[in-house]
């Protein structure tokens, strides 16, 4: 058994363009502390954790700059007693040149998040370029994957012996990039969310709501890191939208100058937001004479 530890109080990194001319983001992190473990049979676990962390938004003309900071629950200058971030990792032995994560756990405290569909955009790009980000529709099922997973390791057994040594390697790189997720968990986390869209309005906009991620868990999953990011997106979106969604009624409701908000109205903000305006517009278009259930109008 060997053990590995990297630790220091203080770091920042600053993200940039290709040609390192134009700073996209910058990354603080405070009591960092790694841990890993290698056991004798290739099995091992990871442990990180991180005192404290800031991510400022350095795109022009962005209405948030503070994209991602801790919540104080103890009052100012309480942040360096806790644990911001703590992410711990079990591994068992390379399965057919696939990593199997035993156990992947992420916990975190409650955070302000003030996000700009631009900077998720930029992120996402600096770190997955070239990956379709924009739809869920992108992502295969679970079902493909599963298919996937079978034939790949099928493959690599069956032309083991007759493929060439460039092609063997190109289907251990392929592998290499898929991670077996047998238990994964983020457990409850409180926000403070503001978010802007793509548009100078949008249905999606929404500043300083308190929403709340319930514990999300995947089970037996065979993903990529992108995969188990996007998984992550798509069912936090779902949550965190219907929170949102209530919380606009809510407040549109409650606004002494409005009119109150018919049924139909309700319904078509809810559409909105799950669905996005353009798309919603299309579809309008495309059934301009069905009823509000979507059955042609007699």
């Amino acid at each position: 058994m060997r053990h590995n530890e990297v630790c220091f109080k203080h770091a920042q990194w600053r993200l940039t363009e290709e040609d390192g001319q134009l700073g996209l983001a910058d990354l603080v992190l405070r009591n960092f502390l790694y841990h890993k473990v290698n056991n004798s049979d290739d099995s091992g676990a990871h442990q990180l954790e991180v005192g404290w962390v800031k991510v400022t938004n350095l795109l022009p003309n962005s209405v948030y700059k503070d994209v991602l900071v801790p919540q104080d629950p103890l009052g100012k200058g309480h942040l360096d007693r806790q644990v911001a971030l703590r992410i711990y990792c079990r591994e068992k032995a390379v399965v057919g040149g696939i990593s199997v994560r035993d156990h992947f756990e992420v916990n975190v405290v409650p955070l302000t998040i003030q996000l700009t569909y631009q900077f998720f955009k930029t992120m996402m790009g600096f770190f997955f370029p070239g990956k379709s980000i924009d739809s869920d529709d992108a992502q295969q099922t679970d079902e493909d994957r599963d298919i996937a997973k079978s034939k790949k390791q099928a493959s690599l057994k069956r032309q083991a012996g007759s493929a060439g040594s460039d092609d063997i390697d190109k289907m251990k790189e392929r592998a290499a990039r898929n991670n077996t997720f047998l238990y994964t968990k983020i457990p409850e986390v409180h926000l403070k969310v503001s978010y802007k869209g793509e548009k100078e309005k949008n249905i999606e906009d929404v500043h300083d709501f308190n929403l709340v991620l319930p514990t999300l868990e995947y089970h037996n999953k065979t993903w990529t890191w992108l995969d188990l990011l996007m998984a992550i997106k798509r069912d936090s979106k779902k949550v965190l939208l219907s929170q949102a969604i209530k919380q606009k009624l809510h407040m549109r409701s409650r606004a002494g100058d409005e009119a109150p908000l018919t049924d139909v109205q309700q319904e078509e903000d809810k559409a909105k937001m799950l669905l996005g305006a353009k798309l919603l517009a299309g579809r309008e278009k495309t059934s301009s004479k069905k009823s509000l259930f979507g059955k042609p109008s007699k």
